[in-house]
């Protein structure tokens, strides 16, 4: 890939991965009263106390709805040129870290039925994103394609199924906000991209082997 196609490609996944985290902390609720549109950082503290929740009736993977977030913190040092990828990895730290559990309930949370799990995650988060500065020197494509997936469509597949809760809450009929449309559209800008790098990479690996005779 050429330098000047790959720059393009580059600043198309910065303009794509601002368009996810933008739709992330949009609305994902549409509600005229905006203390009532969640995104889905507030739908994972909002959903713990759902009824359906609590008593076990619906069974959903709330961590889920952070995933996005943890997924984008380690995009970062990948998208990012060289000498700026331990200032994008501290960003993605921050990102991350703010999947931890809120004070004071951090206080003794690895070990609080509840809170582990969030602890953990976090924590295992902030080292990716970390590692991830290591990792982007080699550019492995196919590795950012399925990390995209894996990090994108459980969020989505969780909020559809909060839904009908949701709507029960409400009273009313929920509809999607915005902000999950936006955040899926980066997710598959993203994807789309990171697909074209890896298809792209791996023709130019084929057509530069020797051809045997």
């Amino acid at each position: 890939m050429c330098a000047k196609n790959k720059s393009i490609c580059s600043l198309c996944k910065i303009v794509a991965w601002c368009v996810a985290l933008g739709g992330y902390f949009g609305p994902w609720i549409s509600h005229p009263a905006a203390g009532l549109a969640w995104n889905a950082y507030d739908l994972f503290d909002i959903a713990r106390l759902l009824p359906a929740i609590e008593t076990g009736t619906l069974t959903v993977n709330l961590q889920a709805l952070r995933l996005p977030l943890v997924g984008l913190a380690v995009w970062l040092p990948f998208i990012t040129a060289p000498r700026w990828r331990w200032g994008a990895a501290l960003l993605g730290v921050a990102l991350a870290a703010s999947t931890l559990p809120p004070y004071p309930e951090i206080i003794g949370s690895w070990q609080t039925p509840g809170w582990r799990v969030p602890f953990w995650w976090g924590c295992g988060a902030m080292l990716a994103t970390v590692l991830s500065v290591l990792l982007a020197r080699r550019e492995g494509p196919w590795f950012l394609l399925a990390w995209t997936l894996l990090t994108g469509l459980p969020a989505y597949v969780t909020f559809l199924r909060l839904l009908p809760t949701l709507g029960a809450l409400y009273a009313a009929t929920v509809e999607p906000g915005w902000g999950f449309w936006l955040c899926g559209l980066g997710f598959l800008l993203l994807t789309s991209f990171t697909w074209l790098t890896a298809i792209t990479t791996e023709t130019q690996r084929l057509s530069s082997q020797p051809s045997g005779n």
